[in-house]
């Protein structure tokens, strides 16, 4: 795990931007882009992240209203 120069667990959303996050998962996974990020959403719920829980459904969201893929 990345740790900040205080010794603190670096977090997905402390260096990464929602709408950054939208474009590489349409880049990556196409169509499919909603489903890999529910799936990173789901995973952080799981792990007990729930920044980054929140972060993925921001990014989940923003696909969604985006409607690229119908």
């Amino acid at each position: 795990m990345l740790r900040t120069d205080n010794g603190a667990a670096l977090r997905l959303s402390d260096f990464a931007d929602p709408s950054d996050a939208v474009n590489a998962a349409i880049e990556l996974y196409g169509a499919e882009a909603k489903t890999a990020v529910a799936y990173c959403a789901m995973e952080a719920h799981l792990a007990g992240r729930p920044v980054e829980f929140r972060f993925w459904c921001s990014v989940f969201r923003d696909l969604t209203r985006a409607n690229i893929f119908h």
